[in-house]
């Protein structure tokens, strides 16, 4: 009698090593295609949904991984992805999917010039950006990780990174010897302003 056909059967031999591919390729494309950073708890939550009814074992085993499974994935792809000029960082839990710094000053100006409106390059400030911005500009000077804690613990090293880019913020050693940023000549360049006290108080004036 022929024994029935094994739904766990392995089709591509590859391991864990074949489940890990596949989890951060779709981590990687969520990340991607949706421009927001997800907890990995919600991530897990979107593997199961994806890959629970696959028929191949590596792609179904995506559903099952854990939290340690899925950081160690996407820690052990890192070579791979700086390769392709992306990284997922991770903090606090959370995931985001950036680009890597430029390296190559003709190429950081290219896209500089043709950032369209609305992306996180350096020719217009988004949503997010104009967060920090705004953070920076009312608390400083204001280190990274008393911005971070605005945020709700939510790591903005990228965004900072943007702004300073585009010569927005810039960054000192204050006394104690911790680093910390404050906005440019550039950022009153930028909103029109003469000063940081007409920002503050143009700010105040809507308040009443």
């Amino acid at each position: 009698m022929n024994a029935p056909a094994s739904r766990g059967k392995r089709k591509s031999g590859g391991g864990q090593a074949a489940i890990n591919a596949h989890a951060v390729r779709a981590v990687v494309q969520i990340l991607f295609a949706t421009g927001r950073p997800y907890t990995l708890e919600t991530l897990r939550e979107r593997l199961r949904e994806f890959f629970v009814e696959e028929g191949d074992y590596e792609k179904r085993a995506v559903a099952s991984m854990s939290a340690v499974q899925l950081i160690t994935a996407i820690l052990e792809a890192g070579p791979q992805l700086e390769a392709l000029g992306l990284q997922i960082r991770l903090s606090n839990g959370v995931a985001q999917i950036f680009t890597s710094k430029i390296q190559n000053e003709r190429l950081a100006a290219f896209i500089a010039e043709r950032a369209p409106v609305g992306t996180s390059g350096m020719g217009e400030l988004t949503p997010g950006a104009l967060e920090v911005l705004a953070c920076i500009a009312f608390k400083q000077p204001i280190s990274q990780g008393e911005i971070d804690q605005i945020f709700g613990n939510v790591d903005k090293r990228h965004l900072v990174s943007v702004l300073r880019q585009m010569e927005m913020v810039e960054e000192f050693a204050g006394a104690d010897g911790r680093l910390r940023f404050a906005t440019t000549a550039r950022f009153l360049e930028r909103f029109e302003l003469q000063s940081l006290e007409q920002l503050r108080a143009h700010m105040e004036a809507k308040r009443d």
